[in-house]
């Protein structure tokens, strides 16, 4: 056993977070944690991070996989397949989970029959950023501009049907302007345009607008968690803003359905020791570390998919196919 492994188990150890036996336990095989979605973003970093820290607790290697495409759909259809003994995961965003079901006529997967939750790894903001098309500091100021008789106010998202694009209408809504949305393919493009001055407002993931927010290129104005983000104190969350939207997304890590009620909890021992231990890294990519447990998982999945019914009927979204 190396020094590094002894060292991470010793420190897991002295947190109670490693079950009797854990370590014991070894394979030739990996366990394959699958992302969706392509290398350099938000999960995958956050699923490297994770996969690297559960190896020595598994004593066994954790690789992960890409396979982006149809807005992570793909990963949840190949996961729905693999044979349920623990060793095919996938970490997914909220999305796929609690928001696909009410804009999709067709899914290939159920989010609650087809997967087994192991536990929820992290809270992650959204962040609504301004650039100098508006010349805004503050949210108030961006409502008061958009309010002006002649403003073309449009907000810009990662693509139709995406969690942005229904917290940009929904904060429309509740801060009853006329705010137009313009879909993207992804964040990246739309973050041009922002600094471009071709759109006033982007809605993103905070990872997506957080070095230009710093480089003074964008000007986050609010985030949506429940709390304000440790990494950027001083911009408050919508609520604090006086907007009363409140979205807490989130990572977890689901198994295939019908997968051993032992395995899950031996996974989500080994998860969570790993979130705890890289709690450091996680933030580095303005993530906050809040692991759950599978039960904890599923009640919130549960809540958040009726929340998510209410504001995409609201917003008139014809459902696609």
């Amino acid at each position: 056993m190396s020094r590094q492994r002894r060292t991470f188990l010793a420190a897991a150890g002295a947190l109670g977070l490693i079950p009797a036996g854990l370590r014991a336990q070894s394979s030739s095989s990996p366990v394959r944690i699958l992302v969706g979605f392509a290398a350099g973003g938000t999960v995958d970093l956050t699923a490297r991070v994770i996969a690297e820290a559960m190896r020595p607790l598994l004593a066994r290697h954790v690789i992960v996989e890409n396979r982006p495409g149809a807005a992570g759909r793909l990963v949840l259809e190949a996961v729905k397949s693999s044979p349920p003994d623990g060793d095919t995961l996938m970490l997914v965003p909220h999305g796929p989970m609690t928001l696909f079901q009410w804009i999709y006529r067709q899914l290939r997967y159920d989010p609650v029959k087809d997967f087994s939750p192991i536990g929820r790894v992290c809270v992650i903001d959204y962040a609504l950023a301004t650039g100098p098309g508006t010349q805004a500091k503050t949210l108030t100021d961006y409502i008061t501009w958009a309010r002006t008789p002649g403003q073309r106010a449009a907000f810009g998202s990662p693509g139709a049907g995406t969690v942005p694009h229904f917290l940009g209408q929904g904060f429309g809504q509740r801060a009853g302007i006329d705010l137009a949305h313009i879909a993207y393919k992804g964040a990246a493009p739309a973050m041009v345009d922002l600094m471009g001055g071709s759109i006033s407002m982007v809605v993103s993931p905070l990872s997506d607008s957080v070095e230009q927010h710093r480089a003074g290129k964008a000007r986050i104005l609010a985030t949506t968690g429940s709390q304000r983000n440790p990494e950027l104190a001083e911009v408050p969350t919508l609520r604090d803003a006086g907007v009363d939207l409140v979205l807490d997304g989130w990572l977890g890590l689901y198994a295939p359905a019908a997968t051993p009620d032992t395995r899950v909890q031996q996974l989500f021992e080994a998860l969570r020791a790993a979130v705890m231990t890289s709690e450091a890294a996680l933030r580095r990519l303005t993530i906050r570390a809040l692991p759950a447990g599978p039960a904890e998982l599923a009640r919130q999945r549960d809540v958040e998919a009726r929340q998510w019914e209410t504001l995409v009927k609201a917003s008139g979204f014809t459902p696609e196919s």
